[in-house]
């Protein structure tokens, strides 16, 4: 019995989302990680928290937002939304979710520099996206 492989052959997307993009959105994400820490952080303090409880929700938050960020609606982080990216499962096409998030992203704090080289090859995939099996494309 032969059946028809066209529906499991990897196709790569046409519109995938350029470095520059993708360097923007990274930078605008990171800085809302660090907006995100030193708010918590300063919030929990004004309310009375001792500092080191202050320190915990604030990292908690700052990590949470940079790990989940891509699984938000429409698979956007907010750096990717003003820039009009996605995050996309690269075989089905449906949005990042949580896992893949979690597995794209735990990567960068790691590996940075090498983690980002390997977006200059042919398919422009992280070794993030490697592992969530996951592409960037534009949105807009």
């Amino acid at each position: 019995m032969e059946g028809n492989n066209t529906q499991n052959e990897y196709r790569k997307p046409n519109n995938l989302a350029g470095l520059g993009r993708r360097l923007g959105g990274q930078c605008i994400d990171s800085l809302m990680t660090f907006f995100l820490l030193f708010a918590v952080g300063r919030t929990a303090e004004v309310f009375g928290f001792p500092s080191d409880v202050a320190g915990v929700l604030a990292v908690g938050a700052a990590a949470t937002y940079y790990l989940f960020s891509n699984a938000l609606p429409n698979a956007q982080s907010l750096g990717k939304k003003l820039l009009g990216m996605s995050v996309i499962d690269e075989r089905s096409y449906l949005g990042c979710n949580l896992f893949q998030s979690f597995m794209r992203n735990i990567t960068t704090p790691f590996l940075s520099v090498l983690d980002w080289i390997f977006i200059f090859f042919g398919s422009r995939k992280r070794l993030g996206d490697m592992l969530a099996s996951t592409v960037v494309i534009r949105s807009r």
